[in-house]
């Protein structure tokens, strides 16, 4: 787990030590009578934080290798019934952990996460931006696409960055060509899209990246 990650859920621990006792899991054991202090926290079971979350450290860079730090808002009340995936795509998209409710959406995207791209590719083996988009749009919402990404840039209606809604399509330009569309994803939520990249494979990343803002070719949204 990256040193990010790793600060994120400290932060978060102990967030919720001061708000509900009820979160953590501690012992019940009474302090020996006219024992320190010091000697209690000796012999106290250390708190348990919920367990069993899969996050890659990958899924807090983009593909310049910069990271970001997403702001966790959860009710401490809430978060002993908190699924491990949906507390994941919280993270990951940065909203609140009770705003994670389509569970075939994120189902979808766990099944993918991390599938190692491969040009050309169209399944768990290895995929391509445009096939996994293609995937995307066909699997949550039934509609076809063309194959590629320069063809859905072509069959998609241009709109504008800040209409943005999920199962939109977002374009760039990588090859170096300055009119050639040449890499595509799926936009979620909150400026984050998830797509096939060549470095990290399905991953989720934001618009607002170094490299995303700077290769950024528009918007579409399937006719």
């Amino acid at each position: 787990m990256s040193y990010i990650v790793k600060n994120a859920l400290l932060a978060a621990t102990i967030a919720l030590g001061a708000t509900s006792c009820n979160t953590f899991k501690r012992s019940t054991t009474s302090s020996p009578a006219g024992g320190s202090t010091a000697a209690n926290a000796k012999t106290a079971h250390p708190p348990k934080f919920i367990e069993n979350i899969s996050i890659n450290s990958n899924d807090f860079k983009g593909s310049s290798g910069s990271g970001y730090m997403p702001t966790l808002i959860a009710p401490a009340s809430n978060m002993e019934g908190v699924a491990p995936m949906a507390f994941k795509y919280a993270i990951l998209l940065d909203v609140p952990v009770e705003s994670i409710t389509d569970g075939k959406l994120f189902d979808f995207i766990e099944s993918w996460y991390g599938t190692k791209y491969r040009y050309g590719g169209n399944d768990r083996t290895g995929i391509d931006c445009s096939a996994f988009s293609q995937t995307f749009i066909s699997s949550l919402y039934n509609v076809g696409v063309p194959r590629t990404s320069a063809s859905q840039y072509e069959n998609s209606r241009r709109i504008n960055k800040g209409d943005l809604q999920e199962g939109d399509l977002v374009f760039f330009r990588t090859s170096g060509k300055k009119k050639a569309i040449s890499h595509v994803g799926v936009y979620l939520r909150n400026n984050k899209f998830v797509h096939a990249s060549t470095s990290s494979g399905v991953i989720i990343n934001d618009l607002g990246d170094s490299y995303y803002a700077r290769t950024f070719a528009g918007c579409g949204r399937v006719k």
